[in-house]
């Protein structure tokens, strides 16, 4: 089996393998029982989409989707701390 073969195929199982994964964080994101609980699963669907768009490059050859991925992935690095000192104010302000 050529090498570029053997990855494309590669590619596109880690696809569907994270495609099927996004399913437990989409549970957690709307059944969850505290706001943490969505955020965490929230960043976990963001690193999965991110990891999709990877595997999508690979799969393609498109090298555009780079760019993309490492936006995707500073958004969710942006958001995470604004989402976690939101967080630290309000349990603040409570006490």
């Amino acid at each position: 089996m050529k090498p570029i073969i053997f990855m494309e195929n590669a590619a596109l199982i880690a696809m569907w393998v994270m495609t099927l994964s996004l399913f437990f964080p989409m549970y957690r994101l709307f059944r969850g029982p505290s706001l943490p609980d969505r955020i965490v699963a929230l960043d976990q669907i963001t690193a999965i989409v991110a990891g999709l768009i990877l595997a999508d490059l690979i799969y393609t050859g498109n090298r555009l989707l780079l760019d993309v991925v490492l936006i995707v992935s500073f958004l969710m690095a942006m958001g995470s701390m604004i989402i976690a000192r939101y967080l630290y104010k309000q349990r603040n302000n409570h006490d």
